[in-house]
């Protein structure tokens, strides 16, 4: 079963194909840009969340209030971006623009959460925390994204 890190990791690599795909799109195919940002969307909500109240929260606990509080305030920021993104037509180059400004900013913040994050978490959590964190990820993250989920 993957630690906290493996799991983290993984579904940033999933948000970097996913981002990858969608600014592959032109803006000609509104559809096709149109579920993958809904995908995107769903997920990266989901992830900051669930990323919030497991691997943050438990950094808060240890004491490291201050890094987990620029984490959360940047995926306040990332996802004040998405629901801009969200509500603005996708088939013209303003929307590409501004995406591709967001998807800088995601990259910066996966960056560092994946190398000084990772480092600190490591710090300060023994290995079966990490392990108990990764289980708690994937439970909660299949609980977020089940009540979240467009009802079709």
């Amino acid at each position: 079963m993957p630690d906290i890190f493996e799991r983290i990791r993984q579904d940033h690599d999933a948000a970097r194909q996913l981002v990858d795909e969608i600014e592959s799109t032109t803006e000609r195919a509104r559809k096709k840009r149109d579920e993958l940002f809904e995908t995107f969307k769903i997920e990266l909500w989901a992830h900051n969340r669930v990323e919030e109240a497991t691997f943050y929260a438990r950094l808060e606990s240890k004491g490291e209030d201050e890094e987990s509080l620029e984490a959360k305030n940047e995926h306040h920021m990332l996802n004040s971006l998405i629901e801009e993104l969200d509500t603005m037509p996708k088939d013209n180059v303003e929307w590409s623009q501004k995406f591709h400004a967001f998807a800088e900013l995601l990259s910066h913040h996966m960056e560092e959460e994946e190398e000084e994050f990772f480092d600190l978490g490591r710090q300060v959590f023994s290995s079966s925390e990490t392990e108990t964190l990764g289980k708690e990820f994937d439970f909660r993250k299949d609980a977020v994204k089940s009540a979240i989920a467009p009802v079709e």
